[in-house]
């Protein structure tokens, strides 16, 4: 009875053992992305990366019964995959109005590697979503913040 007890003890270490092995193995390396955020390498993407799937942002409605426009400015990572690997919000106006539905859309794009990408290299890049609405309240203010040029 001992030995029994004894070696579903030493099984349930061993086991133990085991699964934080197989944990330790499963951490993947950091992504090495191609940074392509500033200024003057923005039109970079495209040697890179074109949109196949692009998905406009649902309009808040809360939003639309204030009378509100705005944008939301991502700085946006593009996997070898061809999905978002991630973003973060580089400006936002009105501040966190449209944020989380600017997010929501772009996780649903999906790029395809260009001739010159055969190695599907990783980039970061920014995108810029617009959320206009005719009439708005804050037009002039929305076109100074988010460099919109449009009817509003």
């Amino acid at each position: 009875m001992r030995k029994v007890v004894t070696l579903s003890i030493f099984s349930v270490f061993l086991v133990a053992c085991v699964s934080n092995d197989t944990a330790e193995m499963a951490v993947e390396e950091p992504i090495q992305y191609i940074d392509l955020t500033l200024d003057d390498k923005k039109d970079l993407i495209k040697e890179y990366w074109v949109v196949e799937k692009r998905q406009e942002p649902k309009y808040p409605i809360s939003a639309a019964r204030k009378g509100l426009s705005g944008c939301v400015d991502l700085i946006v990572g593009i996997k070898t995959n061809g999905k978002s690997g991630g973003y973060k919000v580089k400006k936002s106006y009105p501040e966190g109005v449209f944020d989380k539905y600017a997010a929501a859309a772009l996780n649903n794009w999906k790029w395809e590697a260009t001739d010159k990408n055969v190695d599907r290299k990783p980039v970061l890049t920014t995108i810029q979503l617009d959320f206009m609405v005719s009439g708005s309240k804050n037009k002039k203010e929305a076109e100074s913040q988010c460099g919109l040029s449009h009817n509003l």
